[in-house]
């Protein structure tokens, strides 16, 4: 901790107080003039106080890497793990590199990708978010039948999507170093 933190710990509930809130911003605003219209003398005793938990610090650090520790490790496997993760977009154009079909849309899809330019004069907006609300509201006030023609066309696409997922799977689709097991089992069966 610098000088400033450790001042401002010790001092906190008399800012508080002093501030008449609670709030961060408040309380970190007069410290923070406060702190730079100290006298040097005043800053004196927290200088000294950061200065000798920094030795502390660097002299456990120094403990640590000397027993076979690794400094910063756990943010290098975190960045390590996010970057293994991958971003959306990679897993996205990954899938559809690999042929793998896209899986088929729901009734309320097809109904908002057909009434989409209706809702949005409705809603006021092309923001997605107001949209999206507004045809969630009109598809659950909508009756069985009105929704049966938008369930009807996925049910529909949803076979032909099984039907190239079968396909896809059996041309050997999806199979990865862990996969094998399956494509065992499928053989025995045969």
């Amino acid at each position: 901790q610098n000088p400033y933190w450790l001042w401002l710990g010790e001092n906190r509930e008399s800012l508080t107080k002093e501030a008449g809130s609670g709030k961060g911003s408040a309380v970190g605003k007069l410290a923070g003039q406060k702190w730079k219209t100290m006298s040097e003398a005043a800053k004196k005793p927290y200088e000294k106080k950061a200065e000798a938990l920094k030795q502390e610090y660097e002299q456990k650090m120094a403990d640590f890497v000397a027993a076979g520790g690794v400094k910063g490790k756990r943010r290098a496997e975190k960045a390590e793990a996010k970057a293994a993760k991958g971003s959306k977009k990679a897993r996205k154009e990954a899938r559809a590199a690999s042929g793998q079909p896209k899986k088929p849309p729901t009734g309320y899809w097809l109904y908002l990708k057909e009434n989409r330019e209706a809702i949005e004069k409705a809603a006021g907006s092309k923001k997605p978010t107001l949209v999206a609300s507004l045809a969630g509201k009109k598809w659950k006030a909508m009756s069985d039948a009105q929704k049966k023609p938008f369930e009807d066309k996925a049910a529909m696409a949803k076979v032909e999507y099984q039907k190239a997922m079968e396909e896809w799977k059996k041309n050997g689709g999806g199979q990865e170093e862990g996969d094998e097991e399956e494509e065992d089992e499928g053989e025995e069966d045969q």
